[in-house]
């Protein structure tokens, strides 16, 4: 059996998580839990000292075990110590009402220490999760970024701080026929990576594959997040944030 039951995750609600270790003597934990309708999952993985991966599993037994027949979803791999996220849609296959696994492993010989939260939400409704998926740093000049929002990776968060108060403005362009991606921006005041209702200063959420735009002033000494979120539908963007 899973090592943690998280329970059965509410729609739209606080994530639930656990703050644990894995090292020699437990490389591997193991979580379980449920979801009662077709939402989206978000998962971030945060806080360690050592490189810490984090997997998604359909349980499709319900028996908490990882058996032959249980599909990974998703993974989250990255380098050394930085943070881990996932966030698929219920429009990914096997995201569906049922019993999951999540799975944080050790790599490499050293110890770590790591925050676990995962949340879910229904379709076009944004993660309440951030980490740091892309550190921009200093926000000091025009930065440009393409990337892309597809099923399997429905939220892009860019971490930044700025040196000055001043204007800054955020645009999302380039979205493909068919798509709705939209943005907001967050001020994570507690560093806790879970966006509070009070913590969204600005969102940008015009209908359809339309450019999104967010003119905003910003002070030094907040940890600000740029998130980019599915509607609906899946496209390529292009991000520019730049001071004013």
């Amino acid at each position: 059996m899973a090592e943690f039951n998280l329970g059965t995750l509410v729609r739209d609600a606080n994530p639930v998580g656990k703050r644990e270790s894995v090292g020699n003597s437990d490389i591997k934990d193991t979580y379980s839990f449920r979801l009662t309708n077709d939402d989206n999952i978000n998962i971030a993985l945060t806080n360690m000292t050592a490189n810490a991966d984090v997997r998604l599993f359909r349980d499709f037994n319900g028996n908490g075990l990882r058996d032959s027949n249980d599909s990974q979803i998703a993974a989250s791999t990255r380098f050394g110590s930085l943070p881990e996220s996932i966030n698929v849609s219920s429009g990914l296959t096997n995201v569906d009402a049922g019993s999951y696994l999540i799975e944080v492993d050790r790599v490499g010989t050293a110890n770590t220490q790591y925050d676990l939260r995962v949340s879910t939400n229904r379709i076009s409704k944004p993660s309440n999760l951030v980490t740091a998926e892309t550190e921009v740093g200093n926000l000091t000049g025009s930065r440009t970024f393409n990337e892309a929002i597809v099923n399997s990776d429905t939220s892009d968060t860019y971490h930044f701080a700025v040196t000055s108060s001043r204007n800054f403005r955020f645009n999302l362009s380039g979205l493909g026929s068919g798509s709705d991606l939209d943005m907001r921006l967050v001020n994570d005041r507690n560093n806790d990576s879970v966006i509070d209702a009070s913590e969204v200063i600005v969102s940008s959420t015009s209908a359809g594959n339309r450019s999104e735009l967010i003119n905003q002033f910003l002070t030094p000494g907040s940890t600000y997040y740029l998130q980019v979120y599915q509607h609906s539908g899946g496209s390529s963007y292009n991000l520019n944030m730049a001071p004013v």
